[in-house]
């Protein structure tokens, strides 16, 4: 599984690294994965954690990608 996080639509809720900080981290208050050049992996067993703060995004800004 990989994570893309769209810039245009991450407003800096935080709700991400809130419900899933072993998998989402902030940088300046916003998720540390906004306009990353390549889709950040997720590391093994942590796909529940990454699902849940998908989820909590308010604005949607996250897109897992399945492998």
């Amino acid at each position: 599984m990989k994570i893309r996080v769209s810039a245009d639509l991450c407003c800096g809720a935080q709700r991400c690294a809130i419900v899933a900080p072993e998998v989402y981290t902030l940088k300046d208050g916003f998720n540390a994965l906004v306009g990353a050049a390549e889709a950040f992996v997720v590391p093994e067993g942590q796909e529940a954690a990454a699902r849940r703060g998908a989820k909590a995004c308010p604005e949607s800004a996250i897109k897992l990608i399945e492998d």
